[in-house]
């Protein structure tokens, strides 16, 4: 993080790691002791700073988000999000690239990618190695590709009763009539299908009741005004269990339309969240059938009406599918299966979603018309934009434990203070500045007999750049401004934390939209500290700067460390390498008794420490019970 006032150089860490740490320091400097060096000494961290590399491959920007688990579960027949938050958040340059440093908790072995973009595979694990953290989708999708071509194309495979094909498919459902060459799809239409998509999969909520002008009184049938092609693609999002497929039919204007005996033909074999992760982002052609002259041609001429069939559990059975219309007329009380709708600015574009159950989320399929000619299909209602909220999010939260006899040396129990955190990081989803960030503090534990105060300070961020300051506790906002007289911003939430006790005090800072602050320069919890009797006595995060009103004539005594071998400042630690404070990332920290040191407490905290942090780095997991 860019708050930490120094570093640990990775070399240093296999060097350093071999020595016996309780032999660093010796006692109280006096000459012919051996040296303090700088190296020789941890910054306590949890968390690690990771560079992130993305590219996925295409000229749009897409959103992305970071999870600690697979954020998916499965509710009866239906694969929907947890309600958890991610752990981080950005979206790409225009090209689908990021390429930032990012914090992450430093005892994760893997994450899970989650993107908007409906062409895109989501969720995919990834591995997160010690110092970054990459993903080249257009790699993944080859090996995707490559691993779908191992089992060769079959005849035979079975499909309903009264339908025809396009070509065959595989035994996993990839068709062998994928366009070889994709046609490019708008990033603008690319963009608001992804966020009614991700909408859709998020939000439980019956999708015509989100948005009553979605529903429709006609058939909601494709009607071409002028001759065309048409290509489908496939989108990601799909939810359901269930073993789809969707098929087509062609009529004209008031022609009667018999079901049995109408030309029904398969375009998407498989629809399913089981389905090969490779048909993402496929396309295949759609073909009209001539019923004159007996075959399948390119272009669906002028005054063609098409229909849509959604087979409910269809692929691989002959029979006992689940037939659901897009003309509500053919469906059991008449429901509305499906919606079709065009996209506000280009009139060739059109995005599908269909029900196949009985939630009416209409998450089951989705996927993409694009027609050749220009205003060539009659307008049908369009893509909503409230959904496009123009923001991302993350939730970074952890614990504080503090020991308040700095710079004295203490017991170590590390239950001085204690309070967790949790803090929304609200981003533009255009530029990746900061918004907002919303973070609640709640005082857990009072382990001392000395009156004990909390703040932060914001190191690398001015008050020039910041908008909005609101304190508040049990819904009545206690302050609005920064401590006085102090020229970074510092916000003290209280001064005594035995009557505020499991009292959660919520800060919120908004930053100037034009001013690009990056979320690594205000990341949470800042710059935290406690104050032990009177404001001027701060206690700091190993590695952190005290504020201007500290009293620093404190630095140094006792048992702390101000300076190495060489004059270089040292903060808030101890001659025997031990921390007076620590943040705890991603976990609510369980304290130990009062005088049982942590080190005792947590058994593994001391090879964590031996080690720079290079082994055991979920530590705080595991108490000694």
């Amino acid at each position: 993080m860019k708050t930490k006032f120094w570093i640990i150089c990775l070399s240093a860490f296999f060097v350093s790691c071999l020595r016996n740490m309780h032999d660093i320091y010796t006692g109280g400097g006096e000459e012919g002791e051996e040296k303090i060096n700088k190296d020789d000494f941890f910054d306590f961290t949890t968390v690690r700073n990771s560079q992130l590399i993305i590219d996925y491959g295409m000229k749009v920007q897409t959103a992305f988000y970071l999870y600690d688990e697979y954020p998916m579960e499965l509710v009866e027949n239906t694969w929907e999000f947890k309600d958890i938050n991610p752990i981080y958040a950005a979206s790409t340059d225009m090209n689908g690239r990021f390429f930032s440093k990012v914090s992450l908790p430093a005892y994760l072995k893997k994450v899970w990618l989650v993107t908007d973009n409906v062409l895109v595979v989501s969720p995919v694990e990834l591995e997160l190695l010690s110092d970054r953290l990459t993903f080249n989708y257009v790699d993944y999708k080859a090996q995707l590709s490559a691993d779908g071509r191992s089992r060769a194309v079959m005849g035979g495979v079975s499909y309903p009763d009264g339908y025809d094909v396009l070509g065959n498919w595989n035994e996993n459902g990839v068709p062998d009539y994928l366009l070889p060459e994709k046609l490019d799809i708008p990033g603008a239409f690319l963009e608001r299908c992804s966020n009614l998509s991700r909408s859709i999969v998020v939000d439980n909520r019956n999708l015509l009741e989100r948005f009553p002008e979605l529903r429709t009184s006609g058939s909601n049938d494709m009607v071409i005004t002028k001759s065309t092609g048409l290509v489908a693609t496939y989108f990601n999002f799909s939810s359901t269990t269930w073993e789809d497929m969707v098929a087509y039919y062609t009529y004209k204007e008031g022609e009667s339309v018999d079901m049995a005996t109408i030309k029904k033909t398969i375009l998407i074999p498989r629809s399913s969240r089981n389905a090969p992760k490779s048909l993402v982002g496929e396309q295949i052609k759609l073909k009209y059938w001539n019923k004159e002259q007996s075959k399948y041609e390119d272009e669906f001429p002028q005054g063609t009406h098409i229909g849509w069939i959604l087979l409910g559990m269809g692929f691989g059975k002959e029979k006992g599918v689940f037939p659901r219309y897009s003309n509500p007329a053919y469906n059991d009380n008449k429901e509305q299966r499906s919606v079709l709708l065009s996209d506000p600015e280009l009139d060739n574009c059109f995005f599908m979603a269909m029900e196949d159950n009985v939630d009416m989320r209409f998450n089951d399929v989705q996927f993409a018309i694009m027609a050749s000619a220009s205003s060539s299909v009659e307008p049908t209602p369009n893509i909503p934009d409230e959904v496009n909220k123009g923001e991302i999010s993350y939730v970074v939260k952890g614990s504080l434990a503090y020991e308040d006899n700095w710079p004295d040396k203490n017991d170590y129990d590390m239950n001085d203070v204690v309070i967790y955190y949790s803090s929304t990081v609200v981003k533009d989803k255009s530029s990746n500045a900061l918004v907002r960030t919303t973070t609640t503090f709640t005082p857990m534990n009072d382990g001392a007999t000395y009156t004990n105060g909390f703040g932060f300070q914001l190191d690398y961020v001015g008050k020039e750049h910041i908008d909005l300051v609101q304190v508040s506790q049990e819904g009545n906002v206690i302050g609005k401004n920064f401590e006085p007289g102090i020229e970074k911003p510092v916000l003290i939430l209280f001064s005594d934390i035995k009557p505020v006790l499991k009292k959660p005090v919520t800060v919120v800072i908004g930053f100037k939209k034009y001013d690009k602050v990056s979320d690594m320069d205000a990341y949470p919890p800042y710059n935290s500290f406690i104050f032990v009797n009177k404001r001027s006595h701060e206690v700091h995060l190993s590695g952190y700067k005290p504020t201007s009103v500290a009293d620093e004539s404190l630095r140094g005594t006792g048992s702390d460390l101000s300076q190495d071998s060489n004059g270089t400042p040292m903060y808030y630690i101890a001659e025997d390498n031990m921390p007076f404070a620590i943040n705890i990332s991603n976990s609510e920290f369980r304290w130990p008794s009062e005088k049982v040191s942590i080190t005792t407490y947590y058994p593994e905290f001391k090879q964590w420490r031996d080690s720079f942090g290079a082994d055991y780095k979920d530590w705080y997991l595991h108490p000694k019970e």
